[in-house]
């Protein structure tokens, strides 16, 4: 049994504009992502952590170019034309929830689509998955509109669209952003209660540093494109060895009163995009990019 769900090495990921040269998005990432775990993906808007998921997802925007030397999911071989099961949370349910359809039909046409069943017995299956991510009345909800649910609930809809698509993986982007720090919480637990019962690998991807700390086993610290640090949660918290790392902890409040807010020091970071760097191993499960025998970057 392959220890990890994927192995990704060498992810590249350009976007060409209308009228605008090709940017380079993904520059040649290596990613292992271990089976049964949450792993977290943290870094600061733009630093690429949700294109790379998007990847994974092959739901990249029009004009994307994806390439990578290979591509591993639970030890199968994934070319580009392939689907894996996976699925996908997005940190704004309204975006993703037709506003004009009821929630049974967003939940029925996932059934459907993935399982070979009954529009009766896809109703009965989306009831369920309802009562499962702790919808209060799901018979009546199945009946509702997006707009008649509460943020908090319609994030759990999508949480079931998501398992009702039987994945192996589930990649959850942001998921609590547009929530109240109460439902962040609820949401968060929820995800940590249902990747033990479904036996799922999940991949949480935040700028927080704060939400992945009690929920994932291991972190990828992302930056302009590159990971540049990976370790388990205690290696990255305790001992961060890369500066842009060192530069995201500084950035957490403390809570202390008086204390100001702290700017990221960009100037102290290495371009990651300068020629010889590499994953430097510090340990058998934590590494930073840095030039080889360079243990600090």
């Amino acid at each position: 049994m392959t220890e990890n769900m994927i192995d990704l090495t060498n992810l590249k990921i350009d976007i060409a504009k209308k009228n605008k040269i090709t940017q380079p998005i993904i520059k040649g990432i290596d990613l292992t992502i271990p089976k049964g775990e949450i792993v977290g993906v943290v870094g600061e808007s733009g630093s690429g952590k949700s294109m790379t998921m998007k990847g994974i997802m092959n739901i990249l925007p029009v004009g994307s170019k994806m390439t990578y030397n290979s591509f591993l999911f639970d030890g199968k071989v994934i070319n580009k034309e392939d689907r894996i099961p996976a699925a996908m949370i997005f940190q704004d349910p309204m975006t993703s929830l037709n506003p004009l359809r009821t929630i049974g039909f967003h939940l029925i046409e996932v059934v459907v689509r993935h399982q070979k069943v009954s529009k009766k017995e896809a109703r009965e299956l989306a009831i369920l998955e309802l009562e499962k991510v702790g919808i209060t009345y799901p018979e009546k909800r199945m009946t509702q509109y997006p707009h008649e649910l509460s943020g908090g609930m319609r994030q759990r809809i999508m949480i079931a669209m998501a398992l009702l698509a039987k994945p192996k993986l589930l990649i959850a982007d942001e998921p609590t952003t547009a929530l109240d720090v109460t439902i962040q919480a609820q949401i968060l637990d929820l995800i940590r209660k249902l990747q033990k019962e479904e036996e799922l690998t999940v991949v949480l991807v935040t700028h927080d540093f704060g939400v992945l700390a009690g929920m994932c086993q291991s972190i990828r610290v992302m930056y302009d494109g590159k990971i540049v640090e990976e370790g388990t949660i205690d290696e990255v918290f305790y001992n961060p060895s890369h500066t842009y790392t060192k530069e995201l902890l500084k950035a957490i409040p403390t809570g202390d009163k008086g204390d100001r807010l702290y700017s990221l020091n960009k100037s102290e970071v290495i371009d990651v995009n300068q020629e010889g760097l590499q994953m430097i191993e510090l340990s058998p499960t934590h590494k930073i990019l840095a030039n080889r025998g360079d243990k600090n970057a």
